[in-house]
């Protein structure tokens, strides 16, 4: 049996006190495992946004526990969690050609030029956006920012997007 790709227990997060907060998610347990695409819908408010923050450690747990690839990473910071997220608001930076963007977290991890160019290529043409690579944030469009935006999330090598 595979290990899970990300494992949820029991995980609550509340805004404010305990006893008197708003209880965004409850009790929330589930598993994925690798390869595996899930979504995660309901209404306004129920908690959607919240779990993915937790999952990636821009919110703190409340309760419970989250695992990464068989790794507890609850208490870890962002950073050491592996986790690639592709934000509502696109999150690109604006100085920065759609290349650079999707190439940043790879220059950062020191890979050689060629690789990163190579992955660059191959996600750009999976998300069909190889015309506007030297192209700047303000001068594409929100879809094709949003494609952009998920080609820098796709492009790193982690253990859960």
């Amino acid at each position: 049996m595979s290990q899970s790709a990300l494992t949820i227990s029991g995980v609550d997060k509340f805004y404010g006190p305990i006893d008197r907060g708003v209880h965004a998610v409850q009790n929330l347990t589930m598993e994925i495992d690798k390869g595996e695409i899930v979504a995660l819908l309901g209404s306004s408010g129920c908690g959607k946004t919240s779990t993915l923050r937790m999952i990636a450690g821009f919110e703190e747990v409340s309760r419970g526990s989250i695992s990464v690839a068989g790794r507890k990473v609850h208490t870890l910071p962002p950073v050491k969690r592996n986790v690639a997220m592709a934000f509502e608001g696109y999150s690109l930076y604006p100085p920065l050609t759609v290349r650079e963007n999707m190439a940043f977290a790879l220059k950062a991890a020191r890979l050689p030029k060629s690789q990163v160019d190579e992955k660059v290529a191959s996600i750009a043409k999976l998300l069909e956006i190889e015309d506007i690579l030297e192209r700047y944030p303000s001068s594409i469009s929100g879809g094709q920012q949003q494609r952009a935006s998920l080609g820098r999330a796709l492009i790193r090598e982690a253990d859960l997007h």
